[in-house]
């Protein structure tokens, strides 16, 4: 991969979002990329990436992102994220991204180099860019609340042609359903800008652990009644669930654990669990608590 023309195919935070992410709630923008590895080339990607990563750092390269690998769906897809505030900053960033290129050569050694090594290991990749639907989300969670989670939830809903606009009334009236009844759930949505079909809503979910699958499945046998009292009764529960069928072409769910080995987290997201994404080197850990329980040399007796 070209770094230098795919830089923003990532699902990252970068710098340029950090006003964004100061309000503590989803980006205006989000870049989304998806990277299919070849198969067996999984374990190479992971080393280049780490790669990619430490030359950001030495480089001090504007470049910031969270790296999500597959618990469900396609186990060779990657997944990188990148927010901004708006497509002004997608373009300054990126601007500023290849400024840092030009004026270090040791960096752009270091993506050359890359670029050479990764030529084998991608099936393919693929970048779209999508756009916060607040009137959509359901009490999002913070920026704290997402850095200090480990998983992410995502469910992608196509929606068929000249729909989108029911699909909207429809999720609107669910979430006034959702508040009447009570209803815990936390979701951050998301509809394509750019880059993917027509008609794609993406809903985000962090977890700090897979256990909360489980809390959310027993959470909505309990309060299903109480939801479709909210939204009308049976009746209208019935009618909502063929007006859907007609609504939607394609929905699906899939479970991601964030990465921290692939990501670069933003001062923002780092400084809210920084054990979890910048954790100390395991060898030198070890080494410096060894060195800290050894006893101390006894002086020789002078002659």
């Amino acid at each position: 991969m070209d770094r230098r023309l795919c830089v923003l195919g990532a699902l990252m935070l970068s710098a340029s979002a950090a006003l964004a992410q100061e309000a503590s709630g989803p980006p205006p923008v989000l870049a989304i990329a998806r990277e299919e590895i070849k198969a067996g080339k999984g374990a190479a990607h992971a080393r280049s990436v780490a790669t990619f990563v430490a030359a950001l750092a030495r480089a001090d390269a504007p470049l910031y992102r969270i790296a999500l690998t597959p618990l469900s769906g396609d186990d060779n897809a990657v997944v990188y994220l990148q927010a901004f505030g708006s497509f002004a900053d997608v373009e300054a960033s990126h601007k500023k991204f290849e400024e840092t290129i030009a004026a270090n050569a040791a960096f752009k050694a270091d993506l050359d180099r890359l670029d050479r090594e990764e030529v084998d290991q991608h099936a393919s990749q693929r970048t779209a860019y999508y756009t916060a639907r607040s009137d959509l989300s359901y009490h999002p969670h913070t920026t704290e609340q997402v850095a200090r989670s480990r998983f992410v939830s995502v469910n992608t809903t196509r929606i068929k042609p000249g729909r989108a606009p029911d699909y909207v009334e429809y999720i609107k009236a669910l979430n006034v359903a959702r508040e009447k009844a009570g209803i815990d759930v936390h979701t951050a949505v998301y509809q394509v800008a750019t880059g993917a079909a027509n008609g794609t809503f993406l809903s985000f979910t962090s977890m700090r652990s897979l256990s909360e699958l489980d809390d959310a499945r027993q959470r909505v046998e309990k309060s299903q009644k109480a939801l479709d009292d909210a939204l009308g009764g049976p009746d209208v529960v019935k009618q909502r669930r063929m007006l859907i069928s007609e609504i939607v072409a394609e929905g699906y769910n899939t479970v991601y654990a964030m990465d921290p080995s692939l990501s670069r987290p933003n001062a923002l997201i780092a400084a809210a669990d920084p054990d979890f994404w910048n954790p100390k080197p395991a060898a030198a850990t070890k080494a410096l608590a060894a060195k800290k329980g050894a006893p101390k040399a006894k002086e020789a007796p002078k002659p």
